[in-house]
């Protein structure tokens, strides 16, 4: 069994790997920290060693994850990274203006571009990327998302269809033409999954009274970073050894696929649901709410 051995300080991050090692082995008192967007493929990632991998950050596109020692962290409420095919803003609000010309405040919200960013650096657009909409008007969600800061999306929300998987930790906008009133000042941001069912929705941040720069056509000026509240993707086989851990920290998780004898442990007011299918013998801990389907 190929195996990563970490060693030499009480934190160290990893880059973006393509695929994952076998085995990854964290000795006692270190953490290891996945960097943002870090994806792993392939089969089951093993955890060795009684030290700590923080996954809080990484893409888990792998057959599993197996903790045989020590602990594995799924952090919420921090920037995390998130790889989707849509993409859904809501804006709830907008800035505040009169009414009248020029500044149209309440009457709707409108951008010119909706950017990805991943590490601080902007994505290109994806080649295929459109908005999913009934129809093309001149000022569609289509606009939005073209790649030319001068057209427009004037419609809420705007749903996105990238055409193709992409991994982001950060999106941003620039303002439209005119109408400041116009501007988005608090909004909710969802992430957009694949289903046999349909498209199937997960909150991916929210943001409330940003002050947009008045100046048209200008970016934003801030990346607003991802955060996830449900942490361990849908679906993902766990498998918690008698002496391993599995650490929820600030998560309101669905477990539907963990089974073992080891711990899993509630931090920071997390909160867990055990699936129906779930196989978990072990103890929970830290005094978070607890769930078990029926």
């Amino acid at each position: 069994m190929k195996k990563l051995m970490v060693a030499g300080g009480a934190l160290a991050v990893f880059a973006c790997m393509g695929a994952a090692p076998t085995a990854i082995s964290v000795p006692a008192g270190e953490t290891v920290k996945v960097g943002a967007g870090c994806q792993f493929k392939g089969g089951v990632l093993v955890k060795t060693g009684a030290g700590t991998l923080d996954l809080s950050a990484a893409v888990l596109r792998n057959e599993g994850l197996e903790i045989r020692e020590g602990a594995v962290l799924f952090a919420s409420g921090g920037s995390a990274a998130v790889s989707c095919r849509y993409l859904r803003w809501n804006v709830t609000k907008t800035r505040p203006a009169k009414s009248a010309p020029p500044e149209y405040g309440n009457t709707g919200s409108q951008f010119s571009e909706f950017r990805l960013f991943r590490g601080g650096k902007m994505l290109p657009r994806p080649a295929h990327a459109t908005a999913i909409c009934a129809s093309d008007w001149a000022e569609s969600p289509k606009k939005g998302i073209d790649g030319d800061l001068k057209t427009k999306c004037y419609a809420n929300p705007f749903v996105a269809d990238f055409g193709e998987e992409v991994t982001f930790d950060g999106y941003s906008f620039a303002t439209a033409n005119d109408a400041i009133g116009r501007d988005p000042a608090s909004w909710t941001v969802e992430a957009g999954f694949a289903t046999a069912a349909g498209i199937q929705w997960a909150p991916i941040g929210s943001v409330q009274g940003f002050e947009a720069p008045k100046a048209r056509f200008a970016e934003a000026g801030k990346v607003f970073p991802v955060s996830v509240s449900d942490v361990v993707p849908a679906g993902y086989p766990v498998v918690v050894r008698a002496a391993g851990r599995l650490v929820l920290r600030g998560a309101n998780e669905m477990l539907e696929a963990v089974s073992g004898d080891g711990l899993v442990q509630l931090e920071g007011g997390a909160s867990v649901s055990f699936g129906a299918d779930c196989a978990f013998t072990g103890t929970v801990c830290g005094g978070g709410a607890v769930n078990f389907a029926k």
